[in-house]
């Protein structure tokens, strides 16, 4: 029991540093608003989204349209799309996982440049972005 207790006691302050959780409501891909200030704000950027994946799809358009990296998250999980990966965790200093492989990505690069070229440089609906796993 002390072994517990002083487990608990020493990993209390790395629980503390990971801050607060990514937001958790079923089917909502949010996206983190770069500029507020304190831990991030979340506003809901497509409802009814059936995957982390589909989600991080939807991020990577608004980052292909800006240039720029773009935050948010799905269902409990932070993502993040930068130009060198699109990743998860669970808390924004953790460790992150990539979402999609290089030549995953360059695949979904190029259907979502030529969906939003379709569209006239609009973002995809997040109901017609499906994933194939390859």
């Amino acid at each position: 029991m002390r072994l517990v207790c002083l487990l608990l006691l020493l990993l209390s302050p790395l629980a503390a540093c990971s801050g607060p959780g990514a937001p958790q409501d079923a089917g909502v891909c949010w996206l983190a608003a770069a500029d507020a200030p304190g831990p991030a704000r979340f506003k809901p950027a497509a409802r009814g989204v059936s995957s982390l994946e589909s989600c991080a799809v939807l991020l990577e358009a608004m980052r292909l349209q800006r240039r720029a990296e773009v935050d948010g998250a799905f269902q409990g999980y932070f993502i993040f799309a930068g130009p060198a990966e699109i990743s998860s965790a669970l808390h924004t200093g953790g460790i992150r996982y990539p979402i999609f492989q290089p030549p995953q990505r360059a695949s979904v690069d190029r259907d979502l440049a030529r969906l939003m070229a379709a569209r006239g440089g609009a973002l995809p609906d997040a109901g017609a972005l499906s994933l194939e796993r390859q």
